[in-house]
């Protein structure tokens, strides 16, 4: 983030709010329950959950909170304590919260988090981290992290002088902490700070959640606006549809700066998921020309009239004029184009709405990283 007034709010900072109006701790142990019916607390999940298992759990859960009941009660929570914070300022949500579960001495398993900074996973610094612990958190099952300066220090150190990942994890041991935390508290924190795990040494399971928000205008790294991240009141995800008296073809570019970088094979699994979640059958796999950013392929198809399923909003023309002349054309002959990244479709104006709103939210970079500037 490159605004100082959200690096002072998400410096390692404390939020506390209403456990009884947002108790996810509840929420998090009935969705587990549906599969391990004998769990009795998050604490204990080691001792009902075979440790292979652990990593479907997690996903079971992230997958869940899909559905519009969950979406709406993090967007409730964002609006009450988030937006507070933002000056202002719109923001985008995680669009899955991630469950993380550490069980007792974890690095047995080969499952203990090496430490970083989520620039390392492409995060980008306009992204806030709430890391909301389900579980009493404390010593050595908790996470450690290290304050704004020593991340910064250490992250100069660790690529000027190319530590292995022995030693940059016995300086990150340095200066990292445990953040200790009840439920009912959030930490707040930046793409900057490093952090991570050492082994679980304690006799319980630590779980948490771990989501964010993007900042207006800020940069996402990878993490692109309508994929990782959705606005607040977007539950198109949570729609079903019948699709199953539509002519669809799947389409995939190469002439964009998003797409240039992401292979064909890449592409094609992730449409293929979309079209599998939502029942779509297609006719076959276009592929544009490489080169011709005005993309004419896909205006083809859309002037023959043909519902499209693409990678991302990100595959559209980088020239805007052109991305809302061929999202304009596409209304006009009643096309639908479905953005598989997003899990969004075009369908009416109000869909071409949001779709500018997320092609436009902020910047994949954002200026140089500070430690090469």
């Amino acid at each position: 983030m490159s605004d100082p007034f959200f690096y002072d709010q998400w410096q390692n900072h404390t939020l506390s709010y209403d456990l009884k109006r947002y108790n996810f701790p509840k929420l998090v142990l009935e969705l587990i329950q549906e599969l391990y019916p004998k769990t009795s607390s998050l604490d204990q999940i080691h001792n009902f959950v075979p440790s292979k298992n652990i990593v479907t759990i997690c996903e079971h859960v992230q997958k869940s909170f899909s559905q519009k009941k969950f979406m709406i009660l993090f967007d409730e929570f964002a609006q009450e304590y988030l937006a507070p914070k933002v000056n202002g300022k719109k923001y985008l949500i995680k669009r899955l919260p991630t469950l993380n579960c550490v069980i007792p001495n974890q690095a047995k398993l080969i499952k203990r988090l090496p430490f970083h900074q989520g620039i390392f996973y492409s995060n980008g610094r306009g992204m806030a981290t709430q890391w909301m612990p389900l579980t009493k958190t404390f010593g050595t099952n908790s996470m450690y992290i290290a304050n704004l300066e020593d991340s910064r220090k250490l992250t100069r150190k660790v690529i000027k002088d190319k530590l292995n990942l022995q030693d940059f994890e016995k300086e990150c041991l340095k200066v990292c902490t445990p953040v200790e935390k009840e439920p009912g508290e959030v930490h707040l924190f930046t793409q900057e700070h490093i952090h991570g795990n050492v082994n679980n040494e304690t006799s319980v399971t630590r779980c948490a959640l771990d989501w964010h928000i993007l900042i207006e205008d800020e940069e996402y790294g990878w993490r692109a606006p309508g994929g990782f991240f959705r606005m607040p009141g977007d539950y198109q995800q949570s729609v079903y549809e019948d699709y199953s008296e539509k002519k669809f073809i799947t389409y995939f570019g190469n002439n964009t700066d998003y797409d240039k970088n992401i292979p064909g094979h890449f592409q094609i699994l992730m449409m293929e998921k979309y079209c599998k979640d939502k029942s779509i059958h297609h006719n076959g796999i276009i592929v544009e020309n490489e080169g011709l950013h005005w993309l004419p392929i896909l205006e083809h198809y859309i002037e023959q009239k043909t519902n499209i399923v693409m990678c991302s909003i990100k595959s559209l023309p980088d020239n805007k004029e052109r991305r809302r002349e061929l999202l304009d054309k596409a209304l006009c002959n009643n096309v639908q184009i479905h953005f598989a990244n997003e899990y969004c479709r075009l369908k009416d104006k109000k869909d071409l709405e949001k779709i500018n709103i997320y092609a436009d939210f902020g910047y994949m970079k954002k200026g140089e990283k500070w430690w090469k500037a």
